[in-house]
């Protein structure tokens, strides 16, 4: 998560598909999606298959950004001070030669929209997925 919504519309899944998975996830019977849906029960697997597919292949491509140095990946531990994990960010921007975009306040932004009110005290109550993209940008994501 960049801090921001998650854009949905910019995704490798399509609305369905998301639909079909949450329903999936929900523990419903391909044949009751496909009557609430109003489509085959093939049709749900089909949508399913594309999904995971699609799951795989973005999974995939971020996976290749890192090996491939086109993106750097930090991890930011629980019970850190935020000010540290800014500090963590900006030092592995410098070590790798990569002008973060982002200010101080706007990181500090960031990883506040991204743990919510699991910052307390300014101690994250989570952890971080910290990708510094070669741009500069940022793209943070919680972890347990």
């Amino acid at each position: 998560m960049s801090g921001k919504k998650t854009n949905h519309n910019n995704s490798f899944l399509t609305a369905r598909q998301r639909e079909i998975l949450s329903m999936i996830r929900q523990n419903y019977k391909k044949s009751e999606i496909a009557s609430m849906l109003k489509i085959t029960r093939q049709d749900v697997t089909i949508l399913e298959k594309r999904a995971i597919m699609n799951i795989e292949k973005a999974f995939n491509t971020i996976q290749m950004t890192y090996e491939d140095g086109t993106s750097v990946r930090i991890t930011i531990d629980k019970d850190t001070q935020i000010l540290d994990a800014i500090r963590e960010i900006l030092s592995t921007g410098d070590k790798m030669n990569i002008k973060i975009r982002s200010s101080i306040p706007e990181i500090f932004t960031l990883l506040r929209i991204c743990h919510g009110e699991k910052i307390k005290n300014g101690i994250m109550g989570a952890g971080t997925e910290v990708s510094i993209l070669l741009d500069g940008r940022l793209v943070l994501r919680e972890i347990a």
